[in-house]
């Protein structure tokens, strides 16, 4: 599983068994550009080495495609490197990441949610030196890297609320991050917008062509095919929670539904509970009107 794959002229991904998150890899006549850096210090070292394995380009620049500890932890190793962001995720990462480490600092054991990660692994996400985001944006950023550039996009509000897609348009290939997941479900935490994501990934769709190549966050290279099907299933997601709502179904039983998702609802709670804190509490459903003066 963890070997460098090529996408284009000098674009690569790597996918790493921890998480199953992928890494991408762009390098230009001044230097290389990293996507993403796994979920500590000892793993982005080993990352660091690898990347020695295809290239002498001293890594430039780091890019995070939102604030998750798997896609951003490793940012320190890069000591030389500008690290960019989308400021909701710069934010994000200061704010969360060091909790997460005092809960697994707290809780050093396997972590119910990760069940398949070793408690070491985990004992090394804790004591990794988090370091700030140094370059944001809100909308868009170019990079140059000398002969090429590469693209960063926020395309609006889905996996979170500072998920970008790095684009390298001479390859015509896309990193998503967890916008789109091949390996799993997309994930709905607590920092999710599922009634958004659904419009968010159609910007997406709107920028890829037929031979484009698009890296998930998690997962194996797709096309645009899939994400146009995952879109479809996110929007149904989105349309399910609104129409349910919509009918008055209060947030116990619509968290109970089990019919209509393209995925199994004890995935989707946390889409359900975000939902509705959107919408707000449910109104009664309307009883018709009976007796004098009602219509019939």
């Amino acid at each position: 599983m963890s070997e460098w794959t090529e996408l284009g002229d000098r674009c690569w991904v790597r996918r790493y068994r921890e998480w199953d998150v992928n890494v991408g890899l762009v390098v230009g006549s001044e230097g290389a550009l990293v996507v993403d850096t796994r979920a500590s210090t000892a793993q982005a070292t080993e990352l660091l080495a690898e990347i020695r394995e295809l290239t002498d380009a001293p890594v430039r620049w780091v890019v995070n495609t939102h604030a998750h500890f798997d896609h951003t932890f490793g940012n320190g190793v890069f000591t030389e490197a500008a690290r960019y962001a989308h400021e909701n995720a710069a934010a994000a990462l200061a704010e969360r990441g060091p909790a997460l480490q005092q809960h697994y600092r707290a809780a050093p054991g396997p972590d119910p949610a990760y069940p398949d990660i070793p408690a070491e692994v985990l004992a090394e996400v804790a004591a990794t030196g988090l370091v700030a985001i140094d370059h944001t944006f809100a909308v868009a950023k170019v990079i140059g890297l000398g002969d090429r550039r590469v693209e960063l996009l926020h395309l609006g509000n889905a996996h979170t609320d500072g998920d970008v897609v790095v684009v390298v348009p001479d390859a015509d290939v896309y990193f998503v991050g967890d916008l789109v997941e091949q390996s799993a479900p997309p994930s709905f935490g607590d920092d999710s917008y599922p009634l958004e994501w659904p419009e968010t990934l159609d910007r997406v769709i709107g920028l890829l062509g037929t031979e484009s190549k698009v890296v998930p966050g998690h997962g194996a290279v797709v096309d645009a095919d899939f994400v146009r099907d995952q879109a479809g299933d996110l929007g149904t997601v989105a349309n399910t929670i609104s129409g349910l709502h919509h009918a008055g179904t209060s947030l116990e039983n619509a968290l109970r539904h089990t019919d209509d998702w393209p995925w199994p609802i004890d995935h989707l709670e946390q889409a359900v509970r975000r939902g509705y804190a959107v919408l707000g509490a449910p109104r009664r459903p309307t009883l018709p009107l009976l007796g004098p003066g009602a219509d019939h």
